[in-house]
């Protein structure tokens, strides 16, 4: 309930009045908030996502900690808690562009990269989501892994059959053949690309 009421204000209302002590207490209790939950709910994300995304560049001293709070999620056992936690970056992904944290990003990059194998579908499909979150806002040449060691990952991925994963899946495969750009020329290839995987 508190979450939910955060996230209306700053969307409502922004950050501009908020000081630099109101920031770090802020900053704090939804970290520990989202530490400490016990069921993992869209609340938490979206007050989390729009917290961050309010405070922008203010947010940056705090990444760090945001981050390294992310990767411990992502290797926890509940398959929820690593959905969650994959959820996150796609929607901090923008901030962290914003605060030119692409060295940040690019380890995200990486350790998502070795996450390619999870079982759960709607977690790969996060995890897959987080990483097209991270090509948009990093662009195709700064990626880590690089593009030519990503693409051949997602080849048996594209075999899944899951909606949400095929979807996200789809659409990186589609944003690599495009150079980031997307577009008709994109498009055609994102569709050899694919029948080629598949076929």
């Amino acid at each position: 309930m508190v979450m939910e009421t955060i996230d209306k204000i700053m969307s409502n209302l922004g950050a501009a009045d908020i000081d630099s002590r109101l920031e770090e207490q802020l900053i704090d209790g939804i970290l520990y908030a989202f530490q400490e939950q016990t069921t993992e709910d869209v609340v938490m994300l979206n007050g989390f996502g729009t917290v961050i995304n309010a405070l922008a560049k203010r947010v940056k001293p705090y990444l760090p900690q945001i981050c390294g709070t992310i990767l411990w999620r992502l290797n926890n056992k509940s398959a929820k808690v690593r959905q969650q936690a994959a959820d996150l970056i796609s929607r901090i992904a923008i901030v962290m562009k914003t605060c030119q944290e692409e060295k940040l990003m690019g380890h995200l990059g990486v350790v998502l990269y070795e996450y390619l194998g999870e079982e759960y579908p709607e977690v790969l499909g996060s995890i897959l989501g987080a990483l097209k979150g991270i090509v948009n806002v990093i662009g195709m040449t700064k990626m880590t892994p690089p593009i030519k060691d990503l693409l051949p990952r997602l080849t048996p991925i594209l075999k899944n059959r899951h909606e949400k994963v095929q979807e996200n899946c789809i659409d990186l495969v589609g944003r690599i053949a495009g150079g980031g750009r997307g577009g008709a020329g994109g498009l055609g290839n994102t569709f050899g690309y694919i029948a080629k995987a598949i076929g």
